[in-house]
C-alpha cells in the first residue's frame, strides 16, 4: 500500500530533479497532484534542509540534492573501469579474461574478453556467470578480510570436507599475503562445471547447486601453495584471479585470465603479473572516482517507518 505523505515528497523531489528553470508553485502541483497547503509544508521542510531553494519564480533543487546528483554521476561502475584493462591483460598474455563484481554475497561476471586466434575466441566463463561468495570459492576476495569474516566464511559452507578446510587454513594466509588466487584443472572439475552451468540454465533448485559445489571441493585441489607453485615443472590451472579494491580498501571484485590448461611455472608466473598489474589498474581507475559518501537522508518525519527500518 502507497504511504500518501512519502508520495508526495518523492514526487516533489521528481520534480525538483528536472532540468530547467525554477517552478512555481502551481507547475510543482500540476506534476505532482498535491495541493499547495501540502506542498507549502512539504517545500518549506526541504529548504530548511537544503534539498529545496526559492528563487524568483519558482522552486528549484537545493544544494543537498545537488551534490547527491553529481556524487552518483561521477560513479565509475565496474565493468567500465575494467574494459582497457581487461584488453591489455588479453593482449599481455593470449589468454581470455573476465571481471566479477560482487553483490550480496555472489560474485557475478560483467564482461569478458576473448582472446582471438592465440587461445579460444571467447572466455571459458562468460557474462553472467555466479559464484558464490562461500568457501572455497572467491578467496582473493576473502583473503582481504578480517579473520574474524573469514572464520565465518568457512562456517557458512556446510559441504566443506575436513580435508578441505584443512587446505583452506594453509592456502588462505598465502593468498592474503601475495594477493592472487590459483584454480586448479582436473578433467572431473571441467566435467563439473559443465554440469553446473546447465543446472544453472535449467533453473534447478539450490540444494542440487550445492551438492555441485560440494562434488566440486571433493574432485579439486584447492589453490596452489607458494612451495607447490614454485616447484611444480607445470601446473594445470583453470584462471589465476586478483582483487579490484575501491579507494578505501574494500575488495569489490576481482579480474581473472581463464586459460583452462596446464600452464609451465614460468607462464603462470607471468599470468600472475599480469593479472595483479591488472587488477591494480582497475583499483586506480575506481579510485580516481570514488563512491560518494552516504547521501544526506530526508527529515526523519517525511520518511515512511518501514522504509527507515529497512535503511537501519
Amino acid at each position: 500500500m502507497r504511504h500518501e505523505p512519502t508520495h508526495r515528497v518523492l514526487s516533489v523531489i521528481e520534480a525538483l530533479s528536472i532540468e530547467g528553470p525554477p517552478l512555481p508553485l502551481a507547475e510543482i502541483a500540476r506534476a505532482t497532484g498535491a495541493s499547495r497547503s501540502t506542498l507549502h509544508a512539504v517545500l518549506a521542510e526541504m529548504q530548511d534542509e537544503q534539498w529545496a531553494e526559492k528563487l524568483d519564480g519558482g522552486w528549484r533543487a537545493g544544494p543537498r540534492m545537488r551534490l547527491v546528483a553529481a556524487s552518483l554521476s561521477a560513479e565509475v561502475d565496474l565493468a567500465r573501469a575494467a574494459r582497457q584493462p581487461l584488453e591489455r591483460l588479453v593482449d599481455a598474455t593470449g589468454i581470455a579474461a573476465v571481471v566479477f563484481e560482487t553483490c550480496d554475497g555472489m560474485s557475478e561476471v560483467v564482461d569478458a574478453v576473448g582472446a582471438g586466434m592465440r587461445t579460444a575466441s571467447r572466455p571459458d566463463i562468460a557474462v553472467g556467470h555466479v559464484v558464490p561468495v562461500r568457501a572455497p570459492f572467491a578467496r582473493e576476495l576473502v583473503a582481504r578480510l578480517p579473520l574474524v569474516d573469514q572464520r565465518r566464511w568457512l562456517s557458512d559452507s556446510g559441504g566443506l570436507t575436513g580435508a578441505a578446510r584443512e587446505r583452506l587454513e594453509v592456502v588462505m594466509p598465502q593468498i592474503a599475503r601475495r594477493g592472487w588466487s590459483i584454480e586448479r584443472l582436473t578433467p572431473a572439475r571441467r566435467e563439473l562445471l559443465r554440469m553446473a552451468d546447465s543446472l544453472e540454465s535449467s533453473g534447478v533448485g539450490a540444494l542440487v547447486r550445492d551438492r555441485v559445489s560440494e562434488l566440486f571441493v571433493e574432485l579439486s585441489e584447492i589453490d596452489v601453495t607458494d612451495a607447490e607453485l614454485s616447484s611444480a615443472a607445470d601446473l594445470a590451472v583453470t584462471s589465476v584471479a586478483a582483487p579490484v579494491l575501491r579507494a578505501d580498501g574494500r575488495a569489490v571484485g576481482s579480474v581473472a585470465v581463464t586459460p583452462g590448461r596446464r600452464m609451465t611455472g614460468r607462464a603462470v608466473a607471468r599470468a600472475v603479473e599480469a593479472v595483479s598489474r591488472c587488477a591494480g589498474e582497475v583499483s586506480s581507475r575506481l579510485a580516481a572516482h570514488p563512491r560518494p559518501a552516504r547521501a544526506p537522508g530526508l527529515p526523519a518525519h517525511l520518511v515512511h517507518p518501514a522504509h527507515a527500518a529497512r535503511s537501519n
